[in-house]
């Protein structure tokens, strides 16, 4: 109460504020902590998104890949170009970006693309699809392709990010595995005919000509059938020989794709022909034999070889067999030579050595067989080098 000139009586207090303003203050100061716990909630999510940011942009950067963002358009125009497309295809950012991707893609690409894109349309993801890209200096390179969707914030389609990977190591690995498979194929069936040859078609020749040796004998009273009989024979014999230089060809081959050279091969051939002989040829090698003859004229050679000295040992019954093979800058001979007993004069008709004869026809060059002094027989094989380089 007051009194009379408006002071407070003795004793009195002043009433508090009012409940309102209390009330008040409090809901400001706590909308001022919901505020700020807000604003950290906020900061610590813009701080993910931006580490999140950072190590996307860090993946693009780093990876060999070519990660390249094309507009929606028909004709997609580059967006972004990282390192690794840069790396792959040449073009650098400044270069490329606003330019329309047809700049790398060949017809072909081009058409792979626009499929892709309407898979996504219609279906909202592609497959990967294999492709070759165009580089800056022209040259195509394949590339493994996989084309998505990049949307918006409000889900638009804004445009379609394409991640390309260079195939030309992993498609030269595939395309060696398929070869090395056929590689395979081949030599077993290479392997099958030589076994079939020698242990069926070479056995029942030899059985043949056995019974025609056996028969000889019965018709010496008959000169003629003697000698057509004897003459059928002599082409068993022929014909044997032939087979076995195929069958020595086809192992030879083998041998060769392990790794072995033609100065081994042709040691190898030595010492197959010494059991047969019943010594070993001796031999003699000139010049850049594993380096300056090719493939086919080594696997000739050989051939005739083989030939050679298995008459050396069928029909000449010699005690010494020289063999001398030399390239030279422009040939490559071989020249066989025995002590034996040379060549019958009687006998006019020998496939063996026509096959010899032929084998250097078709290589352009020459064969001659001569007398051999003081006895026996040299061989002489001689074919130029040119265009025989692998």
């Amino acid at each position: 109460m007051t009194d009379d000139g408006g002071q407070l009586a003795i004793g009195e207090l002043r009433d508090p504020q009012p409940a309102d303003g209390a009330e008040l203050i409090a809901d400001l100061r706590q909308e001022l902590d919901d505020t700020n716990r807000g604003l950290i909630a906020l900061h610590t999510e813009l701080e993910a998104a931006q580490r999140a940011a950072s190590r996307l942009a860090a993946i693009v950067t780093s990876s060999n890949d070519a990660m390249i963002c094309v507009d929606p358009a028909p004709t997609h125009l580059v967006q972004t170009w990282n390192p690794g497309a840069q790396r792959l295809f040449g073009h650098t950012e400044q270069q490329i970006v606003g330019q329309s991707a047809g700049v790398l893609l060949p017809a072909g690409a081009m058409d792979a693309l626009h499929a892709a894109v309407a898979e996504i349309r219609a279906g909202g993801r592609a497959e990967p699809h294999e492709t070759r890209w165009r580089r800056s200096d022209g040259t195509e390179v394949d590339v493994a392709v996989t084309v998505s969707a990049m949307s918006g914030a409000d889900g638009t389609l804004i445009g379609f990010s394409t991640v390309a990977r260079d195939i030309t190591a992993q498609l030269a690995a595939q395309a060696e595995l398929a070869a090395a498979r056929a590689e395979r194929e081949v030599q077993g069936d290479r392997d099958r005919i030589a076994r079939d040859m020698h242990d069926l078609v070479i056995q029942r020749l030899f059985g043949g000509a056995l019974t025609l040796e056996s028969t000889l004998g019965l018709l010496a009273d008959r000169p003629q059938v003697h000698k057509r009989v004897r003459r059928v024979r002599d082409d068993l014999d022929d014909t044997i020989r032939v087979i076995r230089s195929m069958i020595y060809a086809l192992r030879e081959q083998k041998q060769d794709r392990d790794g072995k050279g033609l100065r081994s091969r042709l040691v190898a051939t030595i010492e197959r022909a010494t059991e047969a002989l019943g010594f070993a040829p001796a031999l003699r090698m000139t010049g850049l034999l594993d380096t300056d003859v090719s493939t086919e004229f080594a696997d000739q050679l050989l051939a005739v070889l083989g030939e050679a000295l298995s008459n050396a040992a069928r029909h000449a019954h010699a005690t010494a067999v020289d063999v001398s093979v030399e390239v030279t800058a422009a040939d490559l001979c071989l020249r066989v030579s025995d002590n034996g007993q040379g060549i019958d004069p009687a006998v006019t008709r020998r496939s063996g050595l026509a096959n010899l004869r032929s084998r250097a026809e078709e290589l352009g060059g020459t064969f001659t067989l001569v007398a051999n002094q003081p006895a026996g027989t040299v061989l002489e094989w001689i074919v130029p080098l040119s265009g025989s380089h692998n």
